[in-house]
């Protein structure tokens, strides 16, 4: 691939990665700031800034930016980090032209009103708001805020109470003339364009861009911890955290790329030290997670614990610095080493897979060193030795750089902990451990459909049984969940950590999806391992030993994952708007059922669902992407043979026992409100009904400029938070708004949505709103069209649930029959105030 860059007279660079193996366009400007270059009195200002730039535009005003994106069939948004804030583009590439021009406007031509400015100031103090009352977030900012003395990663990115209430309109556009110039920012452009005429385009919205000089922040360098602390966050949560904090470094220091190797085998992934210790064989914990804070300067890395609920701290700490320290002293050995170093060139080469994801890498790269380096990642970490990982370890694994934090209602035993990190420091020995389509049923009564698609490097995997929640009677709810969850643990052939590391050694991403009508089997491979992959399939789909620690593992897992819900509002608030709607028991609120489901499920039961129902009979495999077609096919037979016929099945049926209560309120005491209101819908085999309600849903609140968007946040200012969702399965749907706002505005809000709703139901929507919908569409099927595994992943649920491919391949037929008047009929049927439950949680 060539990927070159140049730079516009006024400096402004450009950097060009050409990809034409779809029509498809990504483009990413990037601004060399972020809250680590913020001065203290503009804490926050550049995700202010990113907020504010969407507004108005000389020729956008009026938040038509979003309107016109997705109108092309597109999509816009942007997100702000510690170093840098990026807006991102990805449309067909026929509008390249268009594209350069909206990255244009949000650099050169923002109008910053002062309506805009007050409304969207108070967006943003409710999204710190709900930024604090999430558990996991709260804690990382607590971490942040008292590892660092003075490095700016210290500094929360949306900024804090004091910097946003004391912003002015005329602090943001200083900063904005300050910040937003050529030599201050880039652009990124990936995918399918002829550079001269794209050139062109570039000089023309940004070659009268005047250079400024520019003043930069200068870093603050701190040295990392000499002396070991330990910290107790006292908060009212269901499970506590635990987190373990060691240095990290700069993008650009020598030993990063070591570094990043080091934490990934203690911490990173299924695979890593502490997960397989922790969460496989001593069954302590639910999760583990690291963030990194670190980019342009030194930082630190958090490895993130939830604990079991029942689990010992003490234990979990001592496990920790116990792997540590054998880490250090003793290092791994050579074939792990280089199998890990493998997996990191497999993540490279899956960077190419997408243009968006493509262009990021190169972004990303850029704003911290050149994006070059990028390119020369497999030289880089090709020249990685082991003696290096070594040395990296041995510098800052050390005990006196580490910092433990602990947050929740149990008691914390600081002066235990201390105790064990004074051993660990002492230890000194531990002992070292055809053609382009192909569909057929096969003689086993398997359905198999191939797609090619040309020039593509990787695989889309997809088996989908038809099994599923739906399934399930009351008393075995989340069985299908477990059966599909255990089978990952180990086959005939490979035990759990042999699964893992065949895996990782052969780049191969494997994943089971229990779906409301399927359960999925998803795996993404290259091209030259895709015979051993359809042989692992085989294995974990036909031969599963369930074993019986991880199965006890795993229902402590999903128990405490039903409890920790209530520490997620937004979750919480959903739950419990559906539980309204289908009851508590119903088998279609949600695949892990019940805690008292779960204690009935046992091994024997587990045993029995997985041989009444994962037959293959019961299933539909789907590859896609550029292989042989005949010889693939040669093995079908022989990797998936018949079995008797003898099925005890359950028929798919969603149980629902719908509340007599229309409205629900349940105080939490918390200082947001979270309003649910929505009914019942169409079901997915409504074909002209069911396609018209997911474009009236994206509409009223989806990913575009929506209406509850434009309405409720826009105009009113009342919500930073809004969504409208449909949902269909062949026996019923339902649509449900959800709006997060202040709890003075709770009433005005839910009176809102019901006005809005039934202006709706009265009037119907624009022409302009149906068309840019419609196209909005478009464009996300295209980008769609890019994974490989997505492609599999929908056509292998459409044929395990009966729709076949011939539904796949009339999307664009049933979305072209949308049109104003089967909006209308949607919302005058299902569009009743009387018919409506509504929740909230405050």
């Amino acid at each position: 691939m060539n990927i070159i860059s140049k730079k516009l007279e006024n400096g402004f660079k450009v950097i060009f990665a050409k990809d034409t193996s779809n029509p498809l366009l990504c483009m990413q400007l990037y601004v060399r700031t972020g809250s680590a270059w913020e001065e203290k009195s503009e804490a926050g200002f550049s995700h202010f800034i990113e907020h504010l730039v969407f507004k108005s535009t000389q020729k956008y005003p009026d938040n038509s930016i979003m309107e016109k994106v997705t109108f092309l069939g597109g999509q816009i948004n942007a997100y702000t980090e510690y170093d840098s804030t990026c807006f991102y583009v990805t449309l067909p590439a026929e509008y390249f032209d268009e594209g350069i021009e909206i990255l244009a406007e949000i650099a050169q031509n923002v109008k910053f009103k002062e309506e805009d400015f007050r409304f969207e100031k108070q967006v943003i103090i409710e999204e710190l708001k709900q930024f604090q009352n999430d558990p996991e977030d709260f804690f990382i900012e607590e971490i942040a805020e008292k590892y660092f003395q003075q490095n700016s990663y210290r500094n929360p990115i949306i900024g804090n109470f004091k910097s946003l209430n004391n912003a002015f309109l005329k602090d943001l556009k200083t900063f904005y003339q300050k910040k937003y110039v050529p030599g201050n920012c880039f652009l990124v452009i990936s995918g399918d364009f002829q550079e001269n005429i794209l050139s062109n385009s570039l000089i023309k919205y940004f070659g009268d861009w005047k250079q400024s000089k520019l003043k930069t922040k200068l870093s603050v360098a701190e040295n990392f911890p000499s002396k070991p602390k330990i910290f107790s966050i006292q908060k009212d949560i269901s499970n506590d955290m635990l987190a373990f904090v060691l240095p990290d470094l700069a993008e650009s220091h020598p030993d990063s790329h070591a570094l990043f190797l080091a934490y990934k085998i203690l911490a990173i992934g299924k695979n890593s030290i502490l997960f397989t210790r922790l969460f496989n064989e001593e069954k302590l914990i639910d999760n583990l997670k690291v963030h990194s804070f670190s980019g342009k300067n030194n930082g630190a890395s958090i490895i993130l614990i939830m604990p079991k609920k029942k689990a010992d701290l003490h234990k979990i700490s001592t496990i920790f610095f116990e792997e540590l320290s054998k880490l250090r002293y003793f290092g791994i050995d050579e074939r792990k080493f280089n199998e890990q170093k493998k997996e990191l060139l497999f993540s490279f080469k899956y960077a190419f897979e997408y243009v968006e994801s493509l262009a990021s890498s190169l972004g990303n790269e850029e704003v911290l060193t050149t994006y070059e380096n990028f390119l020369k990642y497999p030289e880089i970490i090709g020249r990685l030795t082991k003696s290096d990982f070594d040395k990296v370890i041995k510098k800052y694994f050390r005990i006196d750089s580490l910092y433990v934090f602990h947050t929740g209602k149990k008691s914390f035993n600081k002066e235990s902990i201390k105790k064990i990190l004074v051993s660990s420091k002492q230890i000194k020995q531990f002992r070292v451990q055809g053609k382009d389509f192909l569909e057929t049923t096969l003689a086993n009564g398997m359905k198999v459909l191939f797609k090619r698609v040309n020039g593509k490097p990787t695989i889309g995997i997809a088996l989908s049984i038809n099994a599923s929640q739906l399934n399930e009677t009351q008393k075995n709810r989340g069985i299908n969940l477990m059966t599909g969850g255990l089978m990952l643990y180990g086959n005939k052939k490979l035990n759990h950590d042999q699964f893992l590391n065949f895996c990782t050694t052969h780049g191969i991403n494997f994943g089971i999806s229990p779906g409301t009508e399927a359960t999925t089997v998803r795996l993404k491979c290259f091209r030259e391992f895709l015979p051993m992959s359809l042989q692992l399939l085989s294995e974990v789909i036909s031969y599963p030993t369930f074993p019986k620690d991880y199965f006890e593992n795993l229902i402590q897992t999903y128990h405490s994952n039903l409890d920790r819900i209530k520490d997620y509002p937004h979750y919480y608030a959903l739950k419990l708007w559906k539980e309204m709607m289908f009851g508590k028991q119903s088998n279609f609120l949600n695949k892990e059922g019940t805690k008292s489901s779960l204690h009935r499920i046992s091994l024997n039961r587990i045993r029995n669902w997985h041989q009444d129902y994962y037959r293959v009979r019961n299933m539909s495999l789907t590859i896609v992407g550029d292989f042989d077609f005949p010889k693939t096919m040669m093995n079908m037979d022989k990797l998936f043979p018949a079995q008797n016929n003898d099925m005890k099945i359950n028929p798919a049926k969603a149980i629902i026992f719908p509340s007599s209560q229309r409205f629900k309120k349940r105080e939490q005491n918390q200082n947001q409100a979270i309003i649910n209101i929505g009914g019942f819908g169409c079901s997915s085999l409504e074909f002209d009904k069911n396609t018209a309600f997911h474009v009236l849903a994206q509409i009223i609140g989806g990913d575009t400029n929506s209406i509850l968007f434009r309405e409720l946040r826009e105009k009113k200012g009342l919500a930073y938070s809004v969504d409208f969702e449909f949902r269909s399965i062949k026996e019923l749907g339902y649509f449900m708004a959800s709006v997060i706002v202040d709890k003075k505005n709770e009433k005005q809000v839910i009176d809102q949505i019901i006005s809005i709703l039934d202006e709706i139901r009265k009037n119907g929507i624009t022409k302009e709103d149906l068309e840019k919908t419609k196209n909005y569409i478009r464009g996300q099927r295209l980008l769609e069209e890019e994974s490989m595994l997505a492609q599999a992943h929908i056509i292998s649920v459409l044929e395990a649930t009966g729709f076949g491919y011939e539904h796949y391949l009339k999307r664009e037929e049933r979305l072209h029959k949308v049109d104003l008047g089967a909006i209308h009929k949607i919302a005058e049927e299902y569009f009743k105030e009387e018919g409506y439950f509504i929740h909230v949680l405050s």
